[in-house]
C-alpha cells in the first residue's frame, strides 16, 4: 500500500473510488481515544498494594477454614473497590455526554457536488468549504483566492485573528471568523496536528502516578514490611516451641488481619468523593478522583491565556485622540465606518466599546452617502459622509495605510510614535482619519487587545497568597504576554520559544521556577515546562482550553480544562470546568486543602492503630503465647473504627495557608509515636489482667473495648494536626455522632457477649477512664513530636542554605 497522493481534478473534487482508496491508506479523519473496558478497569484495582494484601490474607483464610473471617474480609474488599469504581465511571460519563454533544460535520466537493459529510468520512486531498463559524476539521490549505480570518487561540494560543490567504496552512480546530474560501484537506486523524498532540497526550498518560497513588504505595510498603518482619519473627519463635502448624497458622491469621488497613483506602476514596460531589454543585466535573488531593499540594499553576485569564474576545482599550477631536467624534466616526451588516470581529469590538460610550445616539445627524467594506488587501473601511451640508471621507483601518494619507510631518511622526509604543504593549489598533477637501486628518486611534476576565486579577491575587505560584503560557508574541503580565501582576521574567528552546537544548539544566511568562510557546514547548517543572520537584497544575493545552493537561499532576474547552482538552484533563472564569480554581483549592486534611488525619489515625495492633498481638503471642484479641474481634473493630469515620468527610478541617502534600517520614513518625504509646497503654493492661488471673476469654472482651474507645480518640488528636484537640475547628456533628455512636455500639457488643464473654457495666467505666488518660498523654506526645519534626526541618533547611550561599 503507497502512500502517494493521488491525481485529481480539483475543481471537481475526489470521486467515490478515489474516497474510498484514500481511506484504506488513511484511515478515518478521528483520533480514536484508548479506553479500558469498565470490567478491565475493574480488575486492575485488584492489583494495588492493600488489595493484594486483602487477597494474601483471604487465601490464608480460606487455606485454614476461616470462613467466617473470609467472608466479611471479602465484603470488605468488594467495599474498597466499587466506591472508587463507580465514582470513576461517573466522571467519565459526563465527560463522554459533553463529547456526544458535538458531531461535527463538513461541506465537502465529491464528484461535481457539494453535500454535508461527518468529519470522521473527510480524507486527504478532499475540498472543503468553509465560511463564518465553521471550525477546520483537518489540517489543510487554503485553496482558492478567497480569504479567511481565522480564530487559532485554541491551537496556538493567538489571542487576535489571522488572515489566511491563498496557499496558507490552516490548523485542524480553529475557527473562521470571516470570510469564505475552499480549502484542501492535507492531513487527517493521527497525522494531523491535534493528532501528533494526542501522541503526546498518550506519552504523558503512560508516565503518570498521582501522588495519592504514590502516598498508598508508601504506606502500603512501610506497613508490609513491618507486618512481614513481625509475622516472621512470631512463626520462627512458635516453630522453635514446637507450636502445631495449624495453631501457628491461626495466630498468624489473627496478626496478618491486624496488619492490613482495611478500610484506608475506601475512607480516603470516599473522602475525595465527597469532595468531588461538592465540587460537581459549582458546575465542576472530576475526572480523576486523586486530582483533588494532588491539587491540595500544587505549588505551580500554569495558566493558559487566552481563554483562561482573559475573556478570548477582542475589544478596545483606552483610545487615543489627535487635535481638537473628541471621544464622541472618535467613536461617531468609528460607528459610521463599521459594516451595518455582518460584522468581523473586530468591528463588533468598536460597535460594543462605541455603543457602551453612548456614541449611537449622536449618529441620526450623518448621512452615509456610500460604504465600501473591509477588503483584506486594502485593510480598510471607508464611508463616505454628509452633515450640515458638508461632505467628507472617514477611513478607519490599519495604521500604516492611514498614514501614508497623511500629510502634516509633526503628525506623522507622532502617529509613527504612538502606533510604536501601541505594538510594544501588545496592541494591535485602528487609526481612525478624516478626510475633506482641507486634506487627512487623524482622528484617533482604537487599541484592540483581548482583554483579562474581570475577575482574573484578584483570583490570581487569592492564588498566589496560598502559597501558589502562578505562570503564564500563551502562544501570544512576547509584548502581548508582557503586558497581560503586567495587568494581572504575574511577574516580568519572560522568555519566549527562542529563549526556551536554547533552554532545552543546552547542557545547563537551568531551573524554570524563576521565570514568570513563557510566550510563543508551542505545544511541545508548553509539555516541557511542565515536565521540567515537575523534575524541578513542583505539584504543577495546568489550565487550557485547546488542543495545543492537551499534552501538558494530560503531563500535568493536574490539568484543569476550562469552560468551552475542545474535546481532546477535556480528555486530557483531571478537572473540567463547565463556569467560566478561574474563580472555580479557587474553591477547588479550598475544597482540595480541605479534603487532605481529612485524608491526612486518618491515614496518620489507621497506621498508628495497625503499628498498635500489630506489635501489641506480637508482643503477646511471644510473652504470653495466646492473642489478647481474636480474628473476629479485630473485623469488628475495622467496622466499628472505620465505616463510621468515613464520615470524617464531612468533618470542619483546617484549610491551610500553603501547599499541602503527602510528607510520609512525618506522617509515620507521627503514627509510629501514638503507635508505641498505643501498644504501651494496651500491653499495660494486658500485663495487669493476666497476672490477676483473668481469664483469656475475659481478657479479650476487655481489650477489645479498650482497643475500640481508644481508637476513636486517637483519630481527634490526628484531626487537629499539630494543634491540641480541644483547638479550633472542632469536629462537625456530621462527624462527631457516627464516630461516638460506633463507641456506644462496642460497649453494647461487649456488655451484651455478642462474639466475645460479657463484662460488667463498671468495668467499662474503668476502661473509660483509662483510655481518657492515656488520650491526654497522646495528645501532648503527638505536639512533641510535631514540635521535634519541626525543629529538625528548620535546621536541615538552614544547612541547605548555608551550603548554598557557599
Amino acid at each position: 500500500m503507497t502512500n502517494k497522493k493521488i491525481n485529481i481534478v480539483k475543481q471537481n473534487g475526489l470521486s467515490a473510488e478515489e474516497v474510498k482508496k484514500q481511506q484504506k491508506i488513511y484511515g478515518r479523519n478521528e483520533i480514536i481515544e484508548k479506553f479500558d473496558s469498565p470490567l478491565i478497569i475493574l480488575l486492575k484495582k485488584f492489583y494495588s498494594p492493600i488489595p493484594l494484601m486483602i487477597e494474601m490474607v483471604l487465601i490464608l483464610s480460606a487455606i485454614i477454614g476461616k470462613w467466617e473471617d473470609f467472608i466479611i474480609i471479602a465484603i470488605l474488599l468488594g467495599i474498597n473497590i466499587t466506591v472508587e469504581f463507580v465514582q470513576q465511571q461517573k466522571a467519565h460519563m459526563a465527560i463522554r455526554e459533553l463529547e456526544n454533544m458535538i458531531k461535527p460535520e463538513s461541506f465537502v466537493l465529491r464528484d461535481g457536488k457539494f453535500f454535508a459529510i461527518s468529519v470522521k468520512e473527510l480524507v486527504p486531498e478532499d475540498i472543503v468549504k468553509l465560511s463564518i463559524g465553521d471550525i477546520v476539521p483537518a489540517d489543510a490549505v487554503l485553496f482558492n483566492e478567497g480569504y479567511l480570518l481565522m480564530d487559532q487561540s485554541s491551537i496556538t494560543g493567538e489571542s487576535l485573528p489571522v488572515k489566511k490567504v491563498h496557499g496558507d496552512v490552516l490548523h485542524a480546530g480553529s475557527v473562521v471568523q470571516n470570510g469564505s474560501a475552499l480549502i484542501r484537506i492535507t492531513a487527517t486523524g493521527k497525522k494531523s496536528a491535534i493528532g501528533r498532540n494526542a501522541q503526546l497526550v498518550a506519552k504523558a498518560a503512560h508516565t503518570k502516578i498521582s501522588h495519592f497513588e504514590k502516598a498508598i504505595f508508601g504506606i502500603s510498603k512501610f506497613l508490609i514490611v513491618i507486618s512481614t518482619a513481625l509475622i516472621l519473627i512470631v512463626l520462627t519463635v512458635l516453630m522453635l516451641r514446637g507450636t502445631a502448624i495449624t495453631e501457628s497458622m491461626r495466630f498468624i491469621l489473627v496478626l496478618a488481619i491486624a496488619s492490613i488497613p482495611v478500610a484506608l483506602p475506601t475512607v480516603l476514596s470516599v473522602t475525595m468523593a465527597i469532595g468531588a460531589k461538592a465540587l460537581a454543585k459549582r458546575k465542576t466535573i472530576v475526572a480523576h478522583m486523586q486530582a483533588i488531593e494532588d491539587l491540595a499540594g500544587v505549588d505551580v499553576l500554569c495558566v493558559d491565556k487566552t481563554g483562561t485569564v482573559t475573556k478570548n474576545e477582542i475589544a478596545v482599550i483606552s483610545p487615543k485622540l489627535y487635535g481638537d477631536f473628541t471621544m464622541d467624534e472618535l467613536l461617531v466616526y468609528a460607528l459610521l465606518a463599521t459594516d451595518s451588516g455582518h460584522k468581523t470581529p473586530i468591528e463588533n469590538a468598536v460597535y460594543k466599546f462605541a455603543c457602551e460610550y453612548g456614541a449611537e445616539k449622536n449618529i441620526a445627524s450623518y448621512h452615509i452617502k456610500s460604504f465600501i467594506p473591509f477588503d483584506p488587501t486594502r485593510k480598510t473601511t471607508e464611508a463616505v459622509i454628509e452633515k450640515n451640508n458638508e461632505i467628507f471621507t472617514i477611513i478607519m483601518g490599519a495604521p500604516q495605510v492611514i498614514m501614508r494619507e497623511i500629510k502634516q510631518e509633526p503628525v506623522v511622526n507622532l502617529f509613527i510614535k504612538d502606533n510604536n509604543d501601541f505594538a510594544q504593549k501588545g496592541y494591535r489598533s485602528l487609526a481612525i482619519a478624516k478626510k475633506n477637501q482641507k486634506g487627512t486628518f487623524i482622528v484617533g486611534f482604537l487599541p484592540l487587545l483581548d482583554p483579562p476576565r474581570e475577575d482574573a486579577k484578584s483570583i490570581i491575587k487569592f492564588i498566589q497568597k496560598k502559597g501558589i505560584e502562578i505562570k503564564m503560557i500563551t502562544g501570544d508574541n512576547t509584548a502581548i504576554a508582557k503586558f497581560i503580565a503586567r495587568l494581572l501582576s504575574i511577574g516580568t521574567h519572560i522568555i519566549d520559544s527562542v529563549a526556551l528552546e536554547k533552554i532545552h537544548c543546552s547542557n545547563n539544566h537551568q531551573s524554570l521556577s524563576s521565570i514568570d511568562v513563557f510566550a510563543e510557546a508551542t505545544p511541545s514547548d508548553k509539555y516541557y515546562i511542565v515536565e521540567k517543572l515537575q523534575k524541578d520537584g513542583h505539584i504543577v497544575a495546568m489550565t487550557g482550553d485547546g488542543t495545543n493545552d492537551a499534552p501538558a493537561l494530560k503531563k500535568a499532576d493536574v490539568g484543569i480544562a476550562v469552560s468551552g474547552a475542545m474535546p481532546v482538552a477535556r480528555f486530557a484533563a483531571d478537572i473540567i470546568l463547565l463556569d467560566s472564569g478561574l474563580s472555580v480554581i479557587q474553591d477547588a483549592i479550598q475544597y482540595a486543602r480541605m479534603t487532605f486534611a481529612r485524608m491526612q488525619s486518618y491515614a496518620t489515625f489507621r497506621i498508628s492503630e495497625t503499628i498498635r495492633i500489630i506489635f501489641f498481638i506480637t508482643l503477646s503471642i511471644l510473652l504470653f503465647n495466646y492473642t489478647p484479641i481474636s480474628a473476629v474481634m479485630i473485623i469488628l473493630l475495622a467496622l466499628l473504627n472505620d465505616i463510621p469515620v468515613m464520615s470524617i468527610a464531612y468533618d470542619n478541617a483546617p484549610v491551610n495557608d500553603k501547599p499541602t502534600r503527602w510528607r510520609l517520614s512525618e506522617t509515620l513518625l507521627v503514627s509510629v509515636a501514638l503507635g508505641i504509646m498505643g501498644v504501651i497503654s494496651s500491653f499495660g493492661l494486658l500485663y495487669w489482667l493476666h497476672i490477676n488471673g483473668y481469664a483469656i476469654a475475659i481478657i479479650q472482651s476487655i481489650i477489645f473495648l479498650k482497643l475500640d474507645i481508644a481508637g476513636h480518640s486517637t483519630l481527634y488528636i490526628t484531626r487537629a494536626g499539630r494543634k491540641h484537640f480541644w483547638q479550633r475547628p472542632f469536629p462537625s456533628w456530621k462527624f462527631f455522632i457516627p464516630a461516638f455512636g460506633s463507641r456506644i455500639v462496642g460497649i453494647l457488643i461487649v456488655v451484651y457477649g455478642f462474639f466475645m464473654e460479657p463484662i460488667s457495666w463498671h468495668v467499662v467505666l474503668y476502661i473509660w477512664i483509662y483510655a481518657i488518660i492515656w488520650f491526654l498523654l497522646n495528645d501532648q506526645i503527638k505536639i512533641w513530636t510535631y514540635k521535634a519534626i519541626d525543629k529538625y526541618s528548620a535546621r536541615k533547611n538552614h544547612v541547605k542554605s548555608y551550603l548554598k550561599m557557599a
